[in-house]
């Protein structure tokens, strides 16, 4: 990149100074007519070209970038929106700079420009529009190559017809800005990873010694200090002199914004999450920032959002958080909990669980091989598959089973011993996940809670129910609560369905502050290779330059 950029700012400050007196109009829409009629130049891809034709054609054959004597303050706006694209955790290695460069050196620099050169130079603004609008709205990446398990719709399908009614846009950084994530996540997201990354160009985080206790004081508290300073923890230039209350505190908001309990002070686990390099914790929020620019862009007013690795449920109504409480997910190994979103449409109260197949061959069976009066003890029956009458467990030949003839269901009878407790929400899928009840609600005490199948049971499922009940047919606290204390089942099929989104990601805003998490299912590492390094900052450094000159021509 360094090697074009010089060029580049002596190319733009010419263009600004020499303009393109000679050239009118009515030349330019000439020559732009006759490309517009032509094949797709090398610099667009085959498949935006008819994007382009009609983006030109809601224009009347007008150029969008190019004015009769310079570049329009559209264009400058946009070049410079570009060469930042790092500050949205893009890479300003993926536009063609080097070919706008070349572009602009033919139509400025060399000679008198003509109106094809300029035409090109349009078209050419037009492709670096088109790919970093489609970056903003949708990504860079394409989840299903890069995150297993990531199986939530993108915004794909809308971003062309998104960037072609933005591209005459006179505002176009507010336009531009649009186009990003609009959960609050983002912008937190991104304030971070500035902050961040001018810690990194001022060589990294501090790094905090050993775990310190009130009291302390010296290098090692200074470095906790300034540490804490950058999260915006504590004001260093007005920070205690020695580890105090003040400290405690700052220290406690670090550790629960962290993932860890709120008790253990400045311990070996908040030591090692200070500690993680400024690099690495920038990759990591331009990767959730991706993440972000995959999912929906508006979720709505009232829905539920599970995300993975924080193990909770927040229910929202009307646009803001009215619940949250902690859940259990999949374990990785033996079922992980994929990402995507689906409709409630029912609440079931004193559940059967029907066993999965999977789960009855590889655990159940076993276990009445070892002991005949499991299946009566934990209150199983076993009915033929397709059946309704329940089969007498002893006229079963359980050790000739396998998963070649298993043609039976196992099913657990309604009760407070119920795998699925009480109550289970139903929200139908292709990968049979719905959110439930527990008996061992004792497991929820686990700071990780990557335990069941894959199915996502919940801490308080009454308090759920209310919610995902609110206005319907008189369901109070008290009618849901005898429900799942009756005798029978009852399915309750919601007046309202409610959307319902789980999806992934290590770091995420929450009360106005980005939180991080451990990366459960191992998805950050390859996410974080695919987006690929940033250039130097100093490379980035000197792109901007050259910008802010363009801009003061």
């Amino acid at each position: 990149m360094r090697r074009f950029l010089q060029p580049l700012l002596m190319c733009l400050v010419a263009a600004l100074a020499a303009g393109c007196s000679g050239i009118s109009r009515d030349e330019i829409h000439a020559a732009l007519a006759v490309s517009l009629d032509s094949a797709a130049p090398e610099f667009l891809p085959e498949d935006s070209w008819e994007l382009v034709q009609s983006i030109y054609a809601d224009a009347d054959g007008e150029a969008l970038w190019v004015g009769g004597k310079s570049p329009r303050k559209r264009a400058r706006t946009l070049v410079e929106t570009v060469a930042s694209a790092e500050d949205q955790g893009l890479r300003t290695a993926d536009y063609d700079f080097e070919g706008l460069e070349a572009s602009l050196r033919r139509t400025y620099r060399e000679g008198d420009p003509e109106a094809a050169e300029l035409a090109e130079l349009d078209l050419r603004l037009t492709a670096l529009y088109l790919d970093f609008g489609r970056h903003l709205l949708s990504g860079r990446l394409d989840p299903s190559k890069v995150a297993r398990g990531w199986f939530i719709r993108t915004r794909r399908a809308e971003v062309d017809s998104a960037l072609r009614r933005a591209a005459g846009a006179e505002d176009l950084e507010r336009q531009l800005s649009e186009f990003t994530p609009s959960q609050p996540d983002y912008e937190l997201l991104a304030e971070t990873r500035a902050r961040y990354a001018l810690a990194a160009e001022n060589g990294g985080f501090p790094k905090v010694p050993g775990p310190l206790v009130v009291g302390d004081s010296g290098s090692g508290f200074r470095a906790l200090v300034a540490r804490l300073a950058i999260d915006g923890e504590l004001d260093s230039t007005s920070a205690p002199r020695a580890y105090d209350s003040t400290v405690a505190i700052a220290v406690k908001r670090f550790r629960l914004r962290y993932g860890l309990p709120a008790e253990g002070g400045l311990d070996k686990a908040a030591v090692a999450a200070m500690n993680v390099p400024a690099e690495r914790r920038i990759r990591q929020l331009e990767l959730n920032m991706e993440r972000l620019r995959w999912l929906p862009n508006d979720f709505g007013t009232r829905y539920v959002a599970v995300n993975i690795p924080d193990f909770e449920l927040r229910a929202y109504d009307e646009g803001r958080p009215v619940l949250s409480m902690r859940v259990i997910v999949g374990d990785e190994y033996d079922g992980s909990t994929p990402v995507f979103s689906d409709t409630m449409n029912q609440v079931v109260f004193r559940p059967y669980w029907n066993v999965p197949a999977g789960i009855a061959l590889n655990e159940i069976v076993p276990l009445v091989r070892k002991d005949e009066s499991y299946l009566t003890r934990n209150r199983y029956e076993v009915l033929p598959r397709g059946g309704r009458e329940p089969l007498d467990p002893d006229d079963v030949d359980w050790d000739d089973l396998d998963s070649t003839n298993f043609e039976y269901l196992i099913r657990q009878q309604p009760g407070p011993a119920n795998a699925l407790g009480l109550v289970k929400f139903l929200f139908p899928n292709r990968f049979d996940i719905y959110m439930h009840d527990t008996p061992g609600a004792h497991l929820f005490r686990n700071r990780s809670r990557a335990l069941s199948h894959g199915c996502i049971r919940l801490e308080h499922p009454d308090r759920f129910a209310a919610f995902v009940l609110k206005g319907q047919d008189g369901w109070t606290e008290d009618r849901i609560e005898a429900a799942m204390k009756a005798e029978e089942t009852r399915t309750v099929a919601l007046d309202q369905p409610l959307p319902v989104y789980i999806f992934y990601l290590t770091a995420f805003a929450r009360d106005d502050r980005v939180h991080f998490r451990p990366d459960l299912y191992d998805l950050d590492a390859e996410g974080i290779k695919r987006l690929g390094q940033a250039p130097p900052a100093e490379r980035i450094a000197a792109l901007r330059a050259t910008l802010d000159e363009l801009m003061k021509g």
